[in-house]
């Protein structure tokens, strides 16, 4: 019933196969980089705010937007989609450049923040109105608010707020 011969051959035939591996060195993933908290010079101007946000590149973004950091619940995300948190304040971006948007947002969620508001809802458009028909504040607030420290998780805004063109904000709570 037990043949010692296979046992063996078993054994020569997975030392061949792994001849060539290297042994791994440690069992930890590695992980994105923390993003950056938004830096004040001064606590009480907003103008201060030092912007770290990049935006060499639009990257691409589907119709729905949706974010979440770790440790936030999906149940608390499930309740933004579907609209059932009150929004704190509202920031309308139509017409924005690129850099004064950047800017205006980064003000936007240092100033709600600083008043303690838990939802904030930025409407960025669609981008029909876009040269090349693409949306590029969108995929900009996509690409920023994942940057962004204080930004807990958002998820794009029901139709009466905005729909596709706009995202609820959940922030995290000042210290």
């Amino acid at each position: 019933m037990h043949d010692p011969d296979h046992k063996n051959d078993d054994k020569n035939i997975f030392q061949q196969a792994m001849a060539d591996v290297t042994p791994l060195t440690h069992d930890k993933v590695t992980l994105k980089p923390r993003p950056k908290k938004i830096k004040i010079n001064r606590q009480d101007s907003v103008s201060e705010i030092i912007d770290t946000l990049s935006d060499d590149f639009i990257p691409e973004c589907g119709n729905f937007l949706e974010f979440m950091r770790p440790g936030v619940q999906k149940s608390l995300l499930k309740q933004m989609r579907n609209g059932k948190l009150p929004v704190d304040d509202y920031l309308d971006m139509h017409g924005y450049k690129r850099d004064d948007a950047r800017r205006r947002l980064l003000e936007f969620i240092h100033s709600s923040q600083q008043k303690n508001f838990k939802i904030i809802c930025i409407v960025h458009g669609k981008g029909y109105h876009s040269e090349d028909g693409r949306p590029v504040l969108k995929a900009m607030v996509n690409k920023w608010l994942q940057n962004i420290y204080e930004v807990l998780a958002f998820t794009s805004a029901q139709p009466r707020d905005g729909g596709t063109g706009a995202v609820y904000v959940l922030l995290r709570r000042s210290s």
